[in-house]
C-alpha cells in the first residue's frame, strides 16, 4: 500500500509556470465559459489558488500568457505560405477563429490584452508580410494590417464570446432572435427579413475578411 501510494507521489507533475499554464488550457476548452479564475485552476492543479502567483503576478499576465498560446497555435495550424498572400490571410483568420471558438475563456480577453509574445509577434509578422506581398508599404501597409488584425481579433473573440452565452450554442445564426421588423417604419429590414435570418455567423466573418483582402488588392 505504501509503495502503491509513493509511486502515485512520484508521477505528480512538477508545479512550474508551464504546468500552470497546460492545465489553464486543459481548463479553457473544457469549459463552457468566457471566464477562467484562480480558483478553478488551483483545484485542477489540486494546490491553493495562491501557489499561482509564484509564477503569475496577477490574472493578466497569467492570460497574456495563455492568449499567446492561443495565438501560436492559430500559426501552427496554418498549412499555406505567406506567397500566397491572399489564402494565407483567409486561412489565418479562419484558424483564429477555430482556436478562439475552442477556448472562449482565452478569446473574450483578445482584444483589451497585448501579449508581446513570440505568437502575437509571429502574427503580426504573418499579416505584414502577407500585405506587403501585396505591395504595400509602409503608412499604407501599417493601416492595412491594423485593419485586417483588428477585424479578425474582434470579430473571433465576439463569435466566441456569443457562442458561449447564447441561449441556444449549438446555434450558428448571426442574429439571434426573431427580427421584428415593421413594413411601415423599416420597409427594408422587412423586405429581406428572412435572407438576414438565414446568414451564418461564420460566413458573415468570413465574407468580411474577403472584402478586406478585396480592398488590399485594389489598394
Amino acid at each position: 500500500m505504501a509503495t502503491k501510494a509513493a509511486a502515485k507521489r512520484a508521477v505528480k507533475p512538477p508545479l512550474d509556470r508551464e504546468a500552470f499554464v497546460e492545465a489553464a488550457l486543459r481548463l479553457a476548452s473544457s469549459q463552457n465559459t468566457v471566464s477562467l479564475t484562480f480558483r478553478e485552476l488551483g483545484n485542477e492543479m489540486g494546490v491553493d489558488p495562491t501557489a499561482i502567483y509564484r509564477y503569475f503576478r496577477n490574472k493578466e499576465s497569467l492570460m497574456q500568457e495563455l492568449l499567446d498560446r492561443v495565438f501560436l497555435m492559430a500559426i501552427e495550424r496554418l498549412e499555406t505560405p505567406t506567397g500566397q498572400w491572399q489564402e494565407c490571410l483567409q486561412e489565418f483568420a479562419e484558424r483564429t477563429l477555430d482556436v478562439f471558438m475552442e477556448h472562449p475563456a482565452i478569446a473574450a480577453s483578445a482584444t483589451s490584452l497585448t501579449t508581446s509574445g513570440q505568437g502575437e509577434l509571429d502574427s503580426i509578422e504573418l499579416m505584414l508580410t502577407c500585405f506587403s506581398n501585396a505591395g504595400l508599404q509602409g503608412r499604407a501597409l501599417a493601416e492595412q494590417y491594423a485593419i485586417f488584425g483588428s477585424y479578425v481579433l474582434s470579430g473571433a473573440a465576439g463569435l466566441a464570446v456569443d457562442q458561449v452565452e447564447s441561449s441556444d450554442p449549438d446555434s450558428t445564426a448571426w442574429f439571434s432572435g426573431p427580427l421584428l421588423a415593421d413594413p411601415r417604419t423599416t420597409p427594408l429590414a422587412n423586405s429581406i427579413r428572412e435572407e438576414i435570418l438565414d446568414l451564418d455567423h461564420r460566413e458573415v466573418f468570413l465574407s468580411g475578411v474577403r472584402q478586406i483582402i478585396q480592398a488590399a488588392r485594389q489598394r
